[in-house]
């Protein structure tokens, strides 16, 4: 599995649940000028994903048509073929779901810190 920091791969998770909804598959949307794809790149040692997205053609080949990153941080900075009202959905969505597991827990682990008698 592709490996990035947690909140980038929350947005992923996002990009893969509309591709989902779009085409019933992991990788493959409707964008406004036709049909896209992306292909995840190498992995980044600074957690931030990226890869190339292809637009396929009227029969059926694709071809390169521009990249996406999304920084470690979650912010996605390109995504070609996604507009940008798209990305701002993904990130809060990401955001809010990071909120809920994740600081949640840290919370969770400090008040149990602070009860245990030494």
């Amino acid at each position: 599995m592709y490996k990035c920091s947690v909140k980038a791969q929350l947005v992923l998770d996002q990009v893969r649940k509309r591709c989902q909804e779009d085409t019933q598959t992991n990788n493959r949307w409707y964008g406004r000028s036709g049909n896209y794809m992306y292909i995840m790149g190498r992995e980044n040692a600074d957690g931030k994903a990226t890869g190339v997205c292809h637009k396929f053609a009227e029969d059926g080949s694709h071809k390169l048509c521009g990249s996406f990153k999304i920084l470690s941080d979650g912010q996605i900075t390109r995504f070609t073929g996604m507009s940008s009202a798209d990305w701002r959905n993904f990130m809060s969505s990401a955001e809010a779901e990071y909120k809920a597991k994740y600081e949640t827990a840290k919370t969770e682990d400090t008040a149990t810190e602070q009860k245990v008698a030494v």
